[in-house]
């Protein structure tokens, strides 16, 4: 049962039990009342009758006197006279006998109710005539005009109680619908959207109590509720990164020892193998196919020995020499030197820059390995009659999350590398800096060039971005930071 039911239910029970004590108490009263006036009326009636009696006794003899009576009692009224001799009964035998007698000796008078199907209420007064006393007198009246009185008083109180309990069971249940009903159940959406996980909605109780109160502190506790699970979201989200950072760190420290040892023993005997097949391709008394096969021989071992060296770079084993780099300059000498990559491929190569602020302090021989791992790819992605577009601009904060930890700067220098060609998707995105992973064929990569840039980038305080599309093409930007005024 709901809340408005239930103290619905108490007021009715309330109310008829209090109109029920204070109907009981009336009709006591009045019935106490009602007998009391009836019992002053009949002795004021018995003594005016008495006296009356014994003047018309005296003057007149006694049958003068009972012819009276007999007159005065033969009226239709609800009282009846009669003379009671001294050696008569009463009416009633349940009348008190010895009360009757001491009236009779003309001490006081008497009064008894008799209860019964035919209530009566009789009441004796003794007639003197001088000394003497021949009898008394008995007045009886029938006492049902009482109880119809108590009927009409007990439903006249029990219809009252009836439109009173309605009227207030009605005022009640609108009450408590309107100021517990509803709040009520606003409160319990709200537990129950609050135990769905939506923490946006507040409640607006337009009432200044107790439940308006809970609701306030209930808005309070989403509020919390959502402050904390945005602080755990981001708290997890950090734990993710970190632990993907500790992983790529592991990675790292995995390649670095592997890339030591390969350029440790294949080192050596690549450059013999490559030294002896050079001597081989320029003996003049060498036939055609054994000079070609020469060739051949010094060309993949020149390329075995690239990819030594881009494990060693990847690994880095080596002192970084930094100093201001001028990154207009740099990149211009960097572009030129692909160029020709790029003509081969029909690709054009554009560059801009847009602020005069280009010097950082980092490894010039570095910094160009990654603007070369960098645009070769973009040409690589880039269909025939496109453009691959680098710029340069001063950036006073970086625009998104970096993808690494990064110290605090007084400004960036940020470095785009923008092509048009077939783009990324999110699968790709994701693990575009891991060591060792690339879309190119077999033989035509090997999956470090974008990880060497991202770890010679973190090592310079700095971080890369990198945004693409399927079909749209794809955009880098470097950001290093501005050196420290002096």
């Amino acid at each position: 049962m709901r809340i408005s039911g239930k103290l619905t239910l108490g007021m009715i029970g309330g109310i008829v039990a209090i109109l029920a004590i204070s109907s009981y108490l009336t009709v006591n009263r009045e019935i106490r009342l009602f007998e009391t006036d009836m019992a002053r009326d009949h002795e004021t009636f018995a003594r005016a009758v008495a006296l009356s009696m014994a003047r018309v006794w005296r003057v007149d003899g006694r049958s003068h006197a009972l012819g009276l009576l007999e007159q005065l009692d033969a009226g239709e009224g609800a009282v009846h006279v009669r003379f009671v001799p001294k050696d008569g009964t009463a009416t009633d035998p349940r009348i008190d006998q010895a009360a009757l007698k001491r009236v009779r000796h003309g001490d006081g008078s008497l009064h008894d109710k008799l209860e019964g199907p035919d209530p009566k209420l009789y009441s004796y007064a003794a007639v003197h005539l001088g000394d003497e006393t021949p009898g008394v007198l008995e007045i009886s009246e029938s006492l049902k005009p009482r109880d119809a009185y108590v009927r009409t008083t007990v439903l006249r109180a029990a219809l009252t109680a009836l439109c009173l309990a309605l009227v207030c069971a009605a005022l009640t249940f609108a009450l408590g619908s309107s100021i517990v009903g509803r709040p009520v159940r606003a409160l319990v959406q709200q537990a129950r959207r609050i135990g769905a996980g939506d923490l946006g909605i507040r409640l607006d109780l337009r009432q200044h109590d107790e439940i308006a109160e809970l609701a306030h502190e209930m808005n309070a506790m989403s509020s919390k509720l959502s402050d904390a699970n945005t602080r755990l979201v981001a708290e997890t989200a950090a734990r993710v990164h970190a632990m993907q950072q500790l992983r790529h760190a592991e990675r790292l420290v995995t390649v670095g020892k592997l890339a030591s040892g390969i350029a440790h023993e294949l080192g050596t005997p690549l450059n013999v193998v490559s030294g002896r097949a050079k001597m081989i391709s320029q003996n003049p008394d060498a036939s055609d196919a054994v000079r070609n096969n020469a060739r051949i021989v010094m060309e993949q071992s020149e390329r075995m020995a690239q990819i030594i060296r881009q494990l060693l770079d990847f690994a880095r084993a080596g002192k970084q020499n930094k100093a201001l780099v001028d990154l207009q300059h740099l990149a211009a000498s960097t572009l030129s030197l692909l160029r020709p990559i790029a003509d081969k491929r029909r690709v054009s190569l554009r560059f801009e820059a847009s602020d005069p602020v280009r010097e950082v302090v980092a490894d010039a021989a570095q910094l160009q390995q990654v603007l070369t791992n960098l645009v070769v790819n973009a040409v690589q992605a880039s269909p025939e009659s496109s453009a691959v577009e680098i710029s340069l601009r001063v950036a006073s904060s970086p625009g998104k999350a970096s993808a690494a930890p990064v110290a605090e700067s007084r400004g960036f220098v940020c470095i785009t590398i923008s092509d048009h060609g077939t783009g990324m998707g999110e699968d790709t995105l994701e693990r575009v800096f891991e060591p060792f992973f690339t879309t190119k064929d077999v033989g035509e990569g090997t999956g470090l060039g974008l990880a060497v840039a991202y770890g010679i980038v973190q090592e310079h305080g700095g971080f890369i971005t990198v945004e693409s599309k399927l079909g749209e093409g794809s955009r880098f930007e470097v950001y290093l930071p501005l050196p420290d005024p002096q």
